[in-house]
């Protein structure tokens, strides 16, 4: 399996009556998540697991992570090397907890419960048994990709079985209206759906759908206006055009693009926890008026 060497985490965890002997062959899925002060919501089970007195996993819900750990001391652990897969796409929660284990110090065991914490960050750990879950144990050979993370270009951009002709929704009449907000999702590694679509002011939107998408074409419908002009206002409202060009987190594997653009000033969003807070709730605002446009689009 071809994984990624994302850094070389070290870290010394600190635990009471932790040792090697404990933890070996053992499995722990995360309860919670806390990480700069804030709860995390568990979406998904990510699991750790120790798999020798050298080596570890974290299987999240599409990736598998690899590393070594050693026990220096009675109550010491050294983690080190860490490296997954690449299979788009992972949850946010999974991301974060990922990302979260960089920035973990300590360790306390307490029998079928573990808590890593640092100084912003706490993830609780319960003991979990595989063989109850019906679930597959973690090796490299899972997950196996070789390709690439695809940033847009015209050669991936313009991929894609035509499936439904372009067809505009009977609602749109002439030509749209105002300003306007794109929203474009890249291809990645799995199945992510690649496509740009524009939202008038007016109520009007123009879909593309390209790499993977289930909506092919160029397609053009109508959304209520009075919910576009709510959407536009808050545009205002956030300072849109203060936002930095780019938000990401280079310890993540590969994840899917999102360009949000409006006004001329275009931000580039891969990992939207590293995105300010007036940010996540703009995007998510956007993605849940292009999901009620892929549902409008998939019933023609």
């Amino acid at each position: 399996m071809k994984t990624t060497l994302l850094s070389i985490l070290v870290f010394t965890l600190i635990s009471c009556n932790a040792s090697s002997k404990e933890f070996i062959g053992t499995s722990w899925k995360v309860t919670s998540l806390n990480n700069q002060g804030k709860s995390v919501a568990v979406t998904n089970d990510v699991i750790l697991t120790i798999k020798s007195d050298t080596e570890f996993t974290l299987k999240l819900d599409k990736n598998n992570c690899f590393g070594t750990y050693a026990i220096t001391g009675k109550n010491t652990i050294k983690l080190s090397g860490l490296g997954c897969t690449e299979m788009c796409c992972d949850s946010d929660f999974s991301m974060a907890v990922s990302s979260a284990l960089y920035d973990v110090s300590t360790i306390n065991l307490n029998k079928d419960k573990v808590t890593l914490s640092g100084e912003n960050t706490t993830i609780k750990f319960v003991k979990y048994d595989a063989s109850l879950q019906g679930r597959k144990s973690i090796t490299k050979e899972t997950g196996k990709f070789t390709r690439e993370e695809k940033i847009p270009t015209p050669e991936t951009t313009d991929v894609g079985k035509f499936e439904k002709p372009a067809k505009d929704d009977a609602s749109v009449n002439g030509t749209p209206k105002g300003n306007f907000i794109t929203l474009y999702k890249s291809p990645c590694k799995g199945t992510c759906e690649e496509f740009t679509m524009l939202m008038y002011e007016d109520g009007t939107v123009i879909y593309t759908g390209k790499f993977n998408a289930e909506v092919q074409g160029k397609h053009m419908t109508k959304l209520a206006e009075s919910k576009s002009k709510s959407l536009f206002q808050e545009f205002e409202q956030a300072n849109f055009n203060n936002f930095k060009a780019k938000y990401d987190n280079e310890r993540i594997m590969d994840l899917q693009n999102t360009y949000l653009t409006y006004k001329g000033k275009k931000i580039h969003i891969r990992y939207k926890n590293a995105a300010p807070k007036k940010l996540q709730a703009l995007l998510e605002k956007v993605e849940n008026q292009a999901n009620e446009v892929l549902q409008k689009l998939k019933k023609k």
